[in-house]
C-alpha cells in the first residue's frame, strides 16, 4: 500500500511539472524557433524572416538562435530595408521637384519619416526634408509652416557644425551645410512675418541667412532676404511716419515733429533705401524681374525724395554687386532732417504681395539624387557630386 501511495504521488508530481507554466512557455518558445528556422533556412522568405527575427529578439532574447536573429536583422535594416526606404525617399525627392505641390510634399515628408525609422537622424534626408519644406512654403505652395519649422531647426542643429558628419566628404557637407543655413535662417524670418510673430527677431533670422556666402550665391546674393527685410523696415518706417503725420503744424515745426522726422529719415537713410538697393542689386535672374521692378520703383521714390539726384542712384545699387552684405555707401542727404514738409516716399506693398523666387527645380546641395549603397559614395548628376543619401549605418 504504502509502495503504491509512493508511485500515485511520483506520477502527480510528473503530472505537475509537464503542465507547469514553465514547460508551456518552453514549449511555445520551441515552436517559434522551429517555425523561424523553416522561414528563415528553410523557405528563406527575407521579409518574413526579418519580422520573426525582430520578434525573436524582442520576446525571447535568451534564444540560443538570439545572435542569429541579430544578424539577419542588422544585415536586412543595413542592405535591403535601407536600399528600400532610400529608393522610395529618393523618388519623392525628385517627383516634388520635378513639378511641386503641397500632396508631393507631404509625400517627401512621409518618405523621409519611413528612412529616419531605420537611420535616426540621417543627415542628409533631414536636410533635404527642410529645405524641400522651406521651398514650398517661401514658394505658397504649402501652409503648414509649423511642421517645416520643426524639420528646419532639427536641420540647424545636424548642421552645426563645420566638421563632417561620418561618411561625408569636407565639400559636400560645407555646400548642404551653408544652404540648410541659408534657406533655413531665411524660412524661419519669413515664417515670423507671415504669423505677426516678433518682427525683430524676423530680421535677425533673415540677417544670419545674408551672411552665408555660399559660391552659388544662397545667403549673401538671395534677394528674398533683402526683400522680406526691407518689409519689417517698412513697417517701422510707416509706423513712425503715421504719428509724424498726427502732428499739427505747429508740432511739425516744434521740437516733436523735428525729433520724430529725424528717426523717419534715419529709417529710409539707413534701412531702406540701402535694401532696396540690395534686392536690385542681387534680383539679375529673369525668375526674380518681379522683385527687380518693385524694389526700383520704390527705391527711386525714396531716394528722389532723399537726394533730389536720381542721377546718382545707379552708382549706389552698384556698389552692393559685388557683396550686398558690405555697409551702406553715404547717401547725398538734400533733404533737411527737420524739413517738416510732408514726406512724399511711396506706400510699398507687404512683402507678400510681391512673389518671392522658390529657386529653380532639383534639390538643393545634391542635385536632387543621390546613391543609395550605403557608404560615402555619390553619383553625379549633371556634372555635380551629390552627397550621399544613406550614410552607412553605425555597427551595434
Amino acid at each position: 500500500m504504502k509502495k503504491f501511495s509512493f508511485l500515485f504521488a511520483l506520477s502527480l508530481l510528473a503530472s505537475a511539472i509537464a503542465f507547469s507554466p514553465v514547460k508551456a512557455q518552453d514549449e511555445k518558445q520551441a515552436e517559434f524557433e522551429r517555425v523561424w528556422y523553416d522561414t528563415c533556412y528553410t523557405k528563406k522568405d527575407v521579409e518574413k524572416c526579418y519580422a520573426q527575427s525582430k520578434e525573436m529578439l524582442a520576446t525571447y532574447p535568451k534564444s540560443q538562435y538570439a545572435p542569429n536573429a541579430q544578424k539577419i536583422v542588422t544585415n536586412y535594416e543595413t542592405n535591403v530595408l535601407l536600399k528600400k526606404v532610400n529608393e522610395k525617399f529618393q523618388a519623392a525627392l525628385q517627383a516634388y521637384y520635378a513639378a511641386p505641390d503641397g500632396n508631393k510634399l507631404d509625400q517627401l515628408f512621409a518618405a523621409g519619416e519611413e528612412f529616419l525609422k531605420v537611420v535616426p537622424g540621417n543627415h542628409f534626408v533631414v536636410g533635404q526634408m527642410a529645405l524641400a519644406g522651406a521651398h514650398g512654403s517661401i514658394g505658397a505652395i504649402y501652409k503648414n509652416l509649423d511642421k517645416v519649422k520643426g524639420y528646419g531647426e532639427d536641420a540647424l542643429k545636424l548642421f552645426e557644425s563645420s566638421t563632417p558628419a561620418e561618411g561625408w566628404k569636407q565639400e559636400d557637407w560645407n555646400n548642404l551645410r551653408e544652404i540648410v543655413q541659408a534657406q533655413i535662417n531665411q524660412f524661419l524670418g519669413f515664417r515670423l512675418i507671415e504669423t505677426k510673430g516678433d518682427k525683430a527677431q524676423a530680421a535677425e533670422y533673415l540677417t544670419k541667412s545674408t551672411m552665408v556666402k555660399n559660391k552659388d550665391g544662397a545667403g549673401w546674393k538671395d534677394p528674398n532676404n533683402y526683400w522680406l527685410r526691407v518689409g519689417i523696415y517698412l513697417e517701422e518706417y510707416q509706423s513712425l511716419r503715421a504719428e509724424y503725420d498726427k502732428l499739427t503744424d505747429e508740432q511739425k515745426n516744434g521740437d516733436p515733429g523735428k525729433e520724430l522726422l529725424k528717426k523717419v529719415n534715419e529709417v529710409m537713410d539707413s534701412k531702406l533705401i540701402p535694401d532696396y538697393a540690395r534686392v536690385m542689386a542681387t534680383a539679375t535672374k529673369p525668375e526674380t524681374k518681379s522683385l527687380y521692378d518693385a524694389a526700383k520703383g520704390y527705391l527711386d521714390a525714396y531716394w528722389n525724395y532723399r537726394t533730389k539726384a536720381p542721377e546718382k542712384s545707379a552708382e549706389f545699387v552698384k556698389s552692393f554687386s559685388a557683396d550686398p552684405t558690405v555697409a551702406s555707401p553715404a547717401i547725398p542727404v538734400k533733404v533737411e532732417e527737420n524739413d517738416p514738409v510732408s514726406l512724399q516716399g511711396p506706400t510699398s506693398p507687404t512683402a507678400g504681395s510681391i512673389k518671392l523666387s522658390s529657386g529653380g527645380g532639383g534639390a538643393p546641395g545634391g542635385g536632387g539624387k543621390a546613391a543609395a549603397n550605403g557608404g560615402g559614395k555619390t553619383t553625379t548628376t549633371k556634372g555635380k557630386a551629390a552627397p550621399k543619401a544613406a550614410p552607412k549605418k553605425r555597427k551595434r
